[in-house]
Order: structure tokens, then C-alpha cells, then sequence
């Protein structure tokens, strides 16, 4: 995938993410994930396991989302603050809140993940 084509996606996906259309941001990225190698796969597979939990958490399974999100963290551990201009870190802080939130039985909100808009 030609490097402008992967970062116009990934911004896509940032920018259905903070509109709140996680299934949306999901095959944005999904389409990154399918033309890359690792490390960047891995991560860009953390950003989809972010916004499908969330959109699994809109649609009344807390429980599959706080599994999502767990996978997620694993992956993002490692990851860069940013990638082709994503807020990583974000996603990142965001869906550590939602999943203490779910575990220890509050209901979070979905505002609590926010992508920046980075250069």
C-alpha cells in the first residue's frame, strides 16, 4: 500500500472514530492492517480491537468489549504515542479508563476515547 494511500485511511479511521462510528474506523483500518507487516500490524490491530469494543460497548456487550479492549492493551503496549497521524497514546489512555471502568462495574462513556487530531 503506498504510504499517502495508508495515512489518508488512517486518518479516516481517526476521523469515523471521533465521529463515533467505530465499526466505521474498524474497516478503515482494517484495510492498513491487510498491507502491512509488524510491528505496525500489531498495533494497527490494537486501534481495531479499540473501536470494535466500542462499538460492541454502544450496541449492549460491556462484556465483549472489556474482552476486546484487554486484547487491545496487550497490543498497544509497545506502541509509538502515534501512527500516520493517530493518536495512539490516546486510544491507548482511553481504553484503559473504559476497562477499569467495566471491571470494577461502572458504566464509562464513550466521550472517555478521543483521538487527537495530530500532524
Amino acid at each position: 500500500m503506498d504510504e499517502s494511500v495508508r495515512r489518508e485511511r488512517m486518518l479516516q479511521g481517526r476521523e469515523a472514530f471521533n465521529r463515533r462510528e467505530f465499526y466505521e474506523a474498524h474497516e478503515f483500518w482494517e484495510d492498513v492492517w491487510n498491507e502491512i507487516d509488524d510491528p505496525e500490524r500489531r498495533w494497527v490491530q490494537g486501534l481495531i480491537q479499540v473501536a470494535t469494543g466500542m462499538h460492541k460497548f454502544m450496541n449492549g456487550r460491556p462484556d465483549v468489549c472489556a474482552t476486546l479492549l484487554g486484547k487491545a492493551l496487550a497490543k498497544l503496549g509497545d506502541a509509538p504515542e502515534a501512527l500516520d497521524g493517530v493518536d495512539v497514546a490516546g486510544a491507548r489512555r482511553g481504553a484503559e479508563r473504559v476497562l477499569a471502568a467495566l471491571q470494577g462495574g461502572e458504566t464509562p462513556r464513550v466521550t472517555w476515547v478521543w483521538l487527537k487530531n495530530l500532524p
